[in-house]
Parts: C-alpha cells; sequence; structure tokens
C-alpha cells in the first residue's frame, strides 16, 4: 500500500468513526431531552407533594367560586372540592385569581397548579390547556328589556345593527363570535359576567349573553329584563377543571379526585350547602 492510498483509507476510517460518534451523542441526546420533558410535564404533583403547597387558580362564579367582597375569603362546592383534596393529601392550599381571559396564561406560565374556573369544555380552548371528566353541564342563555318585541329566537340576534354584551373569553362570547356574525359584539375584559348584563340596563347593548344560571339569577333580581331561554338553554356544555397540557400525572390525579368526590356524593352535599342547581346526565345504579 502505497502511503496515498494509506492517508486515504486512514481519513476514511477517521471520518467514519467521528460521524457515527455524532450519531451516538446525538441519539443520546435527544433520549435527555425526552427523559427531562416527561419528567418536567409529571412533575406537578410530586411538586405539590414535595413543597406541601397546592396552587389552585380560581375565577369568582358563584356558586362554584364566592368572594366575599368584604373580607375576600372564598366560599363556593368548587372551593370545598379543592380544600377537601387538599386536607386529603395533607397540604396547604393557596388560591390564584384570574379572570376568563387570563386563566389559560396563568396557567401555562405556571401561577398556579391547576384551575377549578367553571371553564366550558370546548374544542379550541383544549388545544391550550386539558381538561379534567365534567363535573357539571352549563348552557348559555340571554337577557333583553322587558317589551323589546325583535327577539324570539337566536336567530333574531343574528342581524346587522343589534348590539350584544359578552365578556371576553366567556363561552358565549365564543358562541356569539362563531354562530351571531352580523350581530355587533361589546367585548368587556371583567370576570364578573353579571356585567355583560348590567349593559343592557345601561341601554347600552341590545342583548346580554352569558351562561345561563349567571342569566336566571340577574333576571329573578332585575324585573326590567326577561330571560329569552330560561326553560331551554343554548350551547348546553360540559364544564370540567383545567390543567396544563401533557400534565398527565396531575390529570390522572384531579379525575379520580373528582369521581370519588360525585360517586360518594360529597359533590352533591357541597352544592346543596350552596343552593346550585346545575344539569347532569342521568345516573342509574343497579347491582346485576
Amino acid at each position: 500500500m502505497n502511503k496515498l492510498n494509506y492517508i486515504r483509507k486512514t481519513g476514511t476510517l477517521m471520518y467514519r468513526t467521528l460521524a457515527i460518534l455524532f450519531l451516538i451523542a446525538f441519539l443520546i441526546s435527544c433520549n435527555n431531552t425526552q427523559n427531562e420533558n416527561k419528567s418536567t410535564s409529571s412533575s406537578t404533583l410530586e411538586k405539590i407533594k414535595k413543597n406541601g403547597v397546592m396552587k389552585v387558580g380560581y375565577i369568582v362564579y358563584p356558586p362554584t367560586v364566592i368572594k366575599d367582597p368584604n373580607t375576600g375569603e372564598l366560599s363556593g362546592h368548587f372551593v370545598d372540592a379543592a380544600r377537601f383534596m387538599a386536607k386529603v393529601m395533607d397540604v396547604k392550599i393557596e388560591f390564584v385569581e384570574a379572570t376568563w381571559s387570563t386563566f389559560v396564561g396563568g396557567l401555562q406560565s405556571g401561577q398556579f397548579d391547576f384551575s377549578i374556573a367553571a371553564t366550558y369544555r370546548t374544542i379550541p380552548r383544549a388545544l391550550a390547556v386539558d381538561f379534567t371528566v365534567p363535573i357539571i353541564y352549563i348552557g348559555n342563555s340571554a337577557i333583553v328589556r322587558k317589551g323589546d318585541h325583535r327577539f324570539h329566537s337566536i336567530n333574531d340576534f343574528n342581524k346587522k345593527g343589534i348590539k350584544i354584551a359578552v365578556a371576553q373569553g366567556e363561552a358565549s362570547y365564543e358562541y356569539a363570535k362563531e354562530h351571531l356574525p352580523n350581530a355587533e359584539l361589546i367585548v368587556l375584559s371583567t370576570a364578573d359576567l353579571s356585567q355583560p348584563l348590567t349593559q343592557v340596563l345601561l341601554g347600552r347593548a341590545d342583548v346580554g349573553m352569558a351562561d345561563a344560571w349567571t342569566i336566571k339569577q340577574f333576571a329573578n333580581e332585575h324585573s326590567e329584563v326577561i330571560d329569552l331561554f330560561a326553560d331551554n338553554p343554548i350551547d348546553l356544555t360540559p364544564v370540567g377543571w383545567a390543567v396544563r397540557k401533557n400534565d398527565q400525572e396531575l390529570l390522572n390525579f384531579l379525575n379520580t379526585s373528582i369521581e370519588y368526590m360525585i360517586s360518594s356524593g360529597r359533590m352533591r352535599e357541597w352544592e346543596k350547602k350552596y343552593d346550585a342547581h346545575w344539569l347532569y346526565p342521568k345516573t342509574t345504579w343497579a347491582v346485576d
């Protein structure tokens, strides 16, 4: 073998060896990254147990979450459920307030571990967060001023010149954007779902939309308006709690906890405590 051929073969062997080493290093790096991502995505529950603190995001929405305006004290049947879980886990609980337009960002940025806001489980929202099993079911409704005979069905809203007040990020807002494109939306950045309804009282909107429970309560307190869909809410949707995407360990824990609290009757007891009346699928228990 002449010297030139020897150099060529040696160089080729060296390049092949380096290429193999580079490939091995790359595969190890990818594996470590996958393990790291897996650890990160499933570490929330371990972090809660290790630190002894469970951070819970919430949005004021009676009777699931009630906030005393004088003391700031929280109550409501979702709050009672979260406190029950914390007690069983033997950890402290910290509540972090959010709004319908900020709770997803607060969850994704780690301001709280999960959200007990009564959130509609919709397809667009499922792209941003993961939801627990349904806890309750809620439909949407609307109020108009009494004596305003323009409105008899949801189709009467979808006309130019009709002003509809909604809360940004709330389910009625999403519904109106999709189904009422011809109407003019008055979008309010607020966690108080009565604010869009107040716009009707003030004459700033023709229609105020919110969930059926909020609409019913508001209509009962203000004789100047009527609840158009009191007996037949539109867009019936399941409601659950939310966790960060791919936080499967925590999601499994919450699902198990919710199913236990429902099947044991605790959730219904807390609802009765706050005079809550939600819709549920009819369930019959039988022994074969």
